[in-house]
């Protein structure tokens, strides 16, 4: 009884404050100006002049602290305010906030009981409170509703949360209802407060975006109209009439390449917009491209050819580029179309010609009787003239009737004249002075209406369309007029409601038909606009607008039944997260909230002043709670709404990436962690989770960078420190990687795995003496494991100690004497040190066990060879062959062997074998020369050199060899040349030779790749 009562004096305190803040706007906007000067008595503390602190303890700097997530700073400022304040409920719930982000639930627990303790009317009827949520129930909701989420009973967190989120909800509609009262009134600078107020609670709000950016166009600001227009489109990017609003803005501001660009993506989505076409037709004009201009308007004719204004405005073009019977037929078919019924700038579909013909509204103004003879004559002489289409002389007489004698019937005349004249807003004014004496001419209020289309005030428009329609229900014209303006005007309902009176009146229209499906898809009420389109198509079957639209909306119902199916069953992620969703998902009937009417229990109340916790943090709570259920689509929409309605919210961003990140969305927390970075740029916590959910990414820069960050301030953290050495493995960054992992080590040095990684990376660094110390630890501790064993013995060698790497691969073999590696790369090594028979003894031993090991063939063949043991070299090269015919190594060091056992022919022959598989090798030219040479076929020499010089023009040796086969048969002309060439050269290479010539090549080193080099000087000083 107490709560009825109570509700029914704050309200009429509302009704009295509502009628205060309609009279005197000033007092409403300092409420919602977010940019408040004036705080809450108890969180306003006036600073001491001793005071050691550089900042107010006020609501700002706590939600400052706590939103930037630093909640420590957050946590002392609530402190101090309660040392002068201990009973400030708003400092009591910041602290608790600040302590459950400290992950102290005890502390925070005590925090908000204390502050629920101050509210009063907190022990009223709880359930009262949840079924009747208001402002002033508000806070002990949210308080209600954090003590159950840590209690852990979250099902009684979510009610309280729901519905304090609902009392939220009503006063953001009530708020913008009054923002749109005001801006109906032409109160644009009150809608401004308003809106901006509504838009702090519920910034999903399409809507109040684009009402924001109407407020700024009436108001001339167009920079501000479209920054407005284009929050609504990020919201709603598909949306033809904002696409629209903002291609009209930008023309406003002359930025016509950009009105076109918006034009086009209205079409991309309509292609039968004839708005579009029209619009973008005039900007092409002012362009200069009127060609492309002309292709506009024709298209535009195309899908809507009765409609006299784009007649006329092709006329208009046809005639500027000088194609003037074009022009005429223009305007002759745009005469055709009811001369009488002309349109406003921003009006394109015209009203259908059954409609237009069907419906015939005269005027019926009797002549009335006049009190003096003159005004009588006057009025007479005024009418001879009209009859004559004297409308100069006409309007003088009415005029002069009128200074002393005002009747409807001449008022209207004026009007009328005036409106022939093109004066429509005298015109519009006359009609009002008649109206004003006859108000009963439905005609006179339609005639009006149109007119005041003409000028672009489609409002008012609607006001004398309504005033024609309540004087003749049936006026189908005046239905129709209307139901366009209030499509223009965006209020789709309204416009709806006239278009169903039009379709009952005329039902054989298929444009009226088509134009309320258009209106049912921009409610969104797709399965209505098909039953619309399906209509036009039995009245006109050929009607292809209707057909394309008709494919659009089945394509869009599937697709929405789809996304609705997808959302039930899977975690779904959606960007946009309208409040008024949420309420109705709720259950709460948003019915009464068109009305207008404040239904909170509190006037207009700022956030801003601490009585009341801000929107963002009822967001992340119910966010927090959704994920404690493990109800994740619900817990990151709630967060999507904490970060719509505080963009510097780090908590909320975090919770956000935290919970892609469970989802494995990489990118999608990798961007959330950012954002919360771009608050919080001190948090190592949060860029350790940003280095982590990078580095998932695969963007390991960003992943690089940030563990970096997390190494800055904690030097000593083991898991940056590892996957920094991961990071700069995968990138090729050796060296980086090893010093990572050595730092990780000094704190875990039991971490096998980590010395191994570091032998890795150091070995690849070419750190060898580190990476050598590091496999040692793990053989230290795993003596049998042979990739640690292989890993050491190359560093041994690479450091040259062939010696020890022999021994280590002894250590293989002790254990696996069959192992064909370890037996290899010990004959290497042997190899190296020039211990030759010792490797060809490695060698036969893993040919015993492997005997089509062709490596080990091609090793042991050259090692015979270093020893000059040519003939059982030769034998090797031949079972090599055998196996591989094509073998390039086989077949150059057989062609060695073969000259070395002085058969020339036989060298000859596998060097031709060779060089069909390898070309380009130099020294196989070079000797296959040098044997022709010797066995006296001078012109095969000379075509070999000439061959190696074609891979190397400036070799000394084979320039030298060439001069002298040149002599040989005689051609001493080229052979100068040569000379003069090879002196050029080398001058001191024929010196150096000291009359001993070159010789055969003969390779000191095995070179799979055969890429040996013919010397600078054959013969040591």
């Amino acid at each position: 009884m107490m709560m009825g009562l109570k509700n029914i004096l704050l309200r009429f305190t509302l009704v009295l404050l509502l009628a205060i803040t309609l009279c005197h706007p000033a007092v409403a906007v300092d409420n919602l100006n977010d940019d408040i000067s004036l705080y809450s008595d108890e969180v306003n503390i006036s600073q001491t002049n001793d005071s050691q602190y550089p900042y107010n303890d006020t609501y700002e700097n706590i939600s400052s602290f706590y939103l930037s997530g630093n909640y420590d700073k957050s946590l002392e400022v609530s402190k101090r305010v309660l040392d002068s304040n201990p009973n400030s409920t708003y400092a009591l719930y910041m602290a608790g906030l600040s302590l459950e982000n400290l992950a102290r639930e005890n502390e925070a627990t005590k925090y908000y009981e204390k502050a629920l303790l101050n509210l009063n009317d907190a022990d009223q009827n709880i359930t009262e409170m949840v079924d009747n949520p208001d402002l002033e129930t508000l806070p002990i909701l949210f308080l209600k509703g954090k003590l159950s989420h840590l209690e852990g009973n979250y099902n009684d967190s979510l009610t309280y949360q729901n519905a304090a989120l609902s009392a939220y909800g009503y006063h953001s509609e009530d708020l913008y209802n009054k923002g749109l009262y005001h801006k109906n009134e032409g109160n644009y600078g009150d809608a401004i407060e308003h809106f901006q107020a509504a838009l702090r609670i519920n910034p999903s709000k399409t809507d109040s975006w684009t009402q924001l950016g109407e407020c700024y166009e009436a108001m001339g600001e167009y920079q501000k109209a479209q920054d407005n227009y284009e929050k609504a489109l990020q919201r709603d990017p598909n949306n033809s009439v904002l696409l629209l609003k903002y291609g009209l803005v930008a023309e406003k501001m002359d930025n016509h390449n950009l009105a076109i660009e918006y034009y086009e993506r209205v079409l991309e989505i309509q292609p039968y917009n004839v708005d579009s076409w029209r619009y973008k037709a005039r900007s092409l004009e002012e362009l200069g491209q009127n060609n492309y201009a002309l292709t506009c308007y024709n298209q535009a004719l195309k899908y809507d050819p009765e409609n006299k204004t784009l007649w006329n405005l092709k006329g208009q073009l046809l005639d500027k580029m000088g194609r003037y019977e074009e022009s005429i037929e223009c305007y002759d078919q745009a005469l055709k179309l009811n001369p009488d019924h002309a349109r406003g700038i921003g009006r394109v579909s015209e009203a259908p010609s059954i409609i237009i013909e069907t419906d015939s509204h005269e005027v019926f103004y009797e002549t009335p009787q006049f009190d003096s003879e003159s005004a009588q004559i006057l009025f007479n002489k005024g009418e001879a003239f009209y009859r004559l289409e004297k409308y100069e002389d006409a309007l003088e007489c009415y005029n002069d009737v009128l200074d002393t004698e005002p009747h409807a019937v001449v008022w209207y005349r004026k009007a009328t004249i005036l409106k022939d004249n093109g004066d429509f807003s005298e015109a519009i004014d006359s009609y009002e002075e008649a109206l004003d004496l006859e108000p009963n001419a439905p005609a006179v209020w339609y005639e009006q209406a149109v007119l005041l289309d003409r000028i672009g005030e489609y409002g008012k428009a609607v006001k004398s369309y309504e005033e024609a329609t309540e004087r003749d229900e049936n006026y189908t014209l005046a239905w129709y007029e209307m139901a366009v303006d209030l499509k223009i005007l965006g209020k789709y309902e309204q416009s709806l409601e006239a278009y169903d009176k039009v379709c009952e009146l005329e039902p054989s229209s298929a444009q009226v038909w088509y134009e309320r499906g258009a209106v049912l898809d921009e409610l969104g009420r797709y399965d209505e606009a098909i039953t619309s389109y399906e209509k036009v198509l039995e009245l006109n079957p050929g009607h292809s607008a209707a057909s394309y639209q008709l494919r659009t909306d089945q394509s869009k119902l599937l697709e929405s039944n789809q996304k609705e199916s997808d959302h039930r069953n899977n975690f779904h992620y959606a960007g946009n997260s309208p409040f008024l969703d949420f309420l109705k998902s709720n259950g709460f009937d948003l019915a009464f909230m068109g009305s207008g009417t404040d239904v909170s229990v509190n006037p207009l109340t700022s956030i801003e002043d601490g009585k009341l916790p801000a929107p963002e943090y009822l967001w992340y709570s119910r966010a927090m709670t959704m994920s404690a259920v493990n109800n994740t689509n619900k817990s990151l929409s709630s967060f999507e709404m904490a970060t719509m309605v505080a963009p510097d919210y780090a908590a909320a961003w975090e919770g956000k990436g935290d919970l892609f990140k469970k989802y494995n969305q990489w990118d999608d927390s990798s961007d959330a962690f950012k954002q919360a970075l771009s608050v919080n740029p001190d948090s190592v916590k949060l860029w350790h989770k940003y280095a982590i959910v990078s580095q998932k990414a695969d963007d390991l820069q960003t992943a690089l960078y940030a563990y970096g960050r997390v190494v800055e301030n904690d030097p000593d953290n083991k898991d940056a420190l590892y996957n920094r050495g991961l990071i700069y493995d995968k990138i090729g960054s050796f060296r980086n990687a090893a010093n990572a992992y050595q730092k990780y080590l000094s704190l875990e040095p039991k971490d096998m795995d980590t010395w191994y990684l570091l032998a890795q990376s150091a070995h690849k660094a070419r750190m060898y003496d580190v990476s050598l110390n590091a496999i040692d630890t793990v053989i230290n501790n795993h003596p049998s494991d042979q990739d640690a064993l292989y890993l050491k013995s190359d560093n041994l060698e690479k450091m040259g100690r062939f010696s020890d790497a022999i021994v280590v691969y002894d250590e293989i073999l002790d254990s696996d004497p069959e192992n064909q590696d370890a037996l290899f790369n010990k004959g290497l090594a042997f190899e190296n040190i020039g211990q030759y028979q010792k490797a060809i003894e490695c060698y036969e031993q893993l040919l015993a066990v492997n005997p089509q090991h062709v490596a080990a063939m091609e090793h042991k063949g050259f090692n015979l060879y270093l020893l000059g043991e040519y003939n059982k070299a030769d034998v090797v090269y031949d079972q090599i062959l055998t196996l591989q015919p094509n073998n390039a190594d086989a077949l150059y060091h057989k062609a060695t062997v073969k000259y070395l056992l002085s058969s020339y022919a036989g060298s000859i022959k596998y060097y031709d074998r060779l060089l069909e598989v390898k070309p380009n090798c130099i020294t196989a030219w070079y000797n296959k020369g040098f044997a022709n040479n010797m066995m006296g076929n001078v012109d095969e020499a000379i075509e070999c050199y000439d061959q190696a010089l074609s891979i190397d023009p400036n070799n000394p040796s084979v320039l030298y060899n060439k001069r002298f086969a040149l002599y040989r048969i005689g051609k001493s002309s080229e052979a100068k040349t040569t000379k003069l060439k090879l002196d050029s050269i080398d001058p001191g290479f024929e010196e150096a030779l000291d009359n001993r010539g070159t010789k055969f090549f003969l390779p000191k080193e095995y070179d799979l790749n055969l890429g040996y080099e013919l010397p600078s000087r054959w013969y040591n000083k």
